[in-house]
């Protein structure tokens, strides 16, 4: 990535905080039970969740309680982290950018390999331009919906690399039990999840509805005073995911590749013997 001056860096802190603030505008809603919890985990961390559970087409499952996905790991309380160490988490996968990272460091115990793969979907004219509407009230739904489509069309091309090394660290069986994360656990992660699911097999329609999840289990943080009232619509909507978000990442792997089966083949380097790999590792 492109060195930043830091008398640049001001406009993209600020839409930071404002990224961070969409996740205030999501209802919450307790999590299932059964057999294990999906959810409703950790205390500092409501989409903190497990993906153990879901069908592959070879007839095996996920395993439970070895990978899961996360928003900002910043807000785990005692109790949390005292979870953190009876899960046997060994290695935290942080997707966030330098600032994020700085605003909210994560709150872990000790022990936990950390591993940074920063993904910084917006350049800092694309931050401010959407800043600037969200701002105004000019940011209407169809210009939202643009935006997130965007994003997630860059995590197949741009962001490739560090997808590819998440997937590294995925096929190494000491790293578990993994959690990965960014701020909100939905982008980033959401398209980091999708990936890792159907590198196992598992249907367009079930690595769906874990994406559609955040809606359910993001719970609100406290509200941001400097948000003004006609930017909340846009928020609103940024703030949770949708699936024409997660599908134009699919639809651009589609156009250049052919298939998602493809872009892990030919981009992430997850062939045959990588897919294997993993099926050892997080399927039975």
């Amino acid at each position: 990535m492109a060195t930043m001056h830091p008398k640049d860096k001001q406009p993209l802190k600020i839409f930071v905080i404002m990224l961070m603030a969409m996740t205030s505008l999501l209802a919450s809603c307790s999590g299932k039970t059964a057999p294990h919890r999906r959810a409703d985990i950790m205390e500092g961390a409501p989409n903190f969740r497990d993906l153990g559970g879901y069908p592959s087409a070879n007839g095996k499952q996920t395993v439970w309680r070895k990978i899961f996905r996360s928003q900002t790991l910043a807000q785990l309380s005692d109790s949390d982290t005292a979870k953190i160490k009876e899960l046997g988490i060994r290695t935290v996968i942080d997707f966030r950018g330098d600032d994020e990272v700085l605003k909210e460091p994560s709150r872990l115990p000790g022990g936990v390999n950390v591993i940074r793969l920063p993904i910084e979907a917006g350049s800092l004219n694309d931050s401010v331009d959407i800043m600037l509407l969200m701002m105004t009230g000019a940011l209407d739904s169809a210009r939202c919906a643009g935006f997130m489509q965007t994003a997630n069309r860059k995590f197949v091309t741009a962001f490739a690399p560090q997808y590819r090394a998440f997937f590294n660290i995925l096929l190494q069986p000491e790293s578990y039990p993994v959690v990965f994360h960014c701020t909100a656990g939905k982008d980033r992660t959401g398209f980091a999840a999708a990936m890792l699911l159907s590198a196992l097999d598992v249907d367009w329609d079930t690595v769906m509805n874990d994406y559609l999840l955040t809606n359910q289990y993001l719970k609100p943080l406290p509200l941001v005073p400097q948000i003004p009232k006609q930017a909340l619509p846009a928020l609103r909507l940024m703030g949770g995911v949708q699936p024409p978000y997660l599908n134009a990442a699919k639809d651009e792997i589609t156009k250049r590749y052919g298939s998602i089966d493809c872009y892990l083949r030919k981009e992430l380097n997850v062939g045959d013997t990588e897919k294997k790999q993993l099926r050892k590792c997080l399927l039975k």
